[in-house]
């Protein structure tokens, strides 16, 4: 079965607007702190001060591409484009592209001309908004292992030590999503993906 989770980057920076989500079979706890940071931190310094770059198609395959790897433990996931899913059915409302199998909750990050937001929730149909260290809680402390900060035998000291440092670096760059931008994050017509800009290597959602 594996640890199902998914991605999604919603942008609108400029005339600039797109959508990207991705599928994972294994990417949970740290894992999924460790690719909100690089993504967040290639938001920030590769696009946001640079609006134009939305316009270039080869910075949203790359950007796709970030959300695969997990820098912090040196490899690579290769998730599943849920939007061309979702094109091959014809069909893009909420239930196709947010209703994937799910057990390790969902990443939104949304950037706008006034900076990056984001937030981890359980599951769209139960959409609260966590920050990185409720999501952190949430998604690995159980009865044996009730605090994440502390080491155990899947965990050790340094890779508690750089999520730590990951969790940080999101909160004094991104701002946590309210539950109303939660909704209308999840709430847009998203059948309007249709109508993409087609590259060599994939399609470009814009709407």
């Amino acid at each position: 079965m594996g640890q199902r989770s998914q991605i999604y980057i919603h942008f609108h920076v400029g005339d600039n607007k797109g959508m990207i989500a991705r599928y994972f079979q294994w990417n949970y706890g740290e894992h999924m702190v460790s690719r909100a940071r690089s993504i967040i931190e290639f938001l920030e310094s590769k696009c946001k001060r640079k609006p134009f770059m939305f316009q270039d198609a080869e910075n949203i395959t790359r950007l796709n591409r970030f959300c695969d790897i997990d820098f912090d433990m040196r490899n690579m996931d290769i998730s599943v484009d849920i939007l061309e899913y979702c094109k091959s059915n014809r069909n893009f409302d909420a239930e196709s592209v947010f209703g994937q199998p799910n057990n390790d909750g969902q990443l939104l990050i949304d950037v706008t001309d006034n900076g990056i937001k984001y937030c981890f929730i359980d599951y769209y149909t139960e959409p609260k908004p966590m920050n990185a260290e409720q999501y952190m809680k949430w998604n690995t402390e159980c009865e044996t292992h009730p605090d994440w900060h502390e080491p155990d035998k899947y965990t050790d000291k340094e890779t508690i030590d750089y999520t730590e440092r990951n969790i940080t670096f999101i909160d004094t760059v991104a701002e946590l999503m309210t539950e109303q931008e939660v909704r209308e994050f999840l709430d847009r017509d998203y059948n309007l993906l249709l109508g993409g800009h087609e590259t060599e290597e994939y399609e470009v959602p814009r709407f």
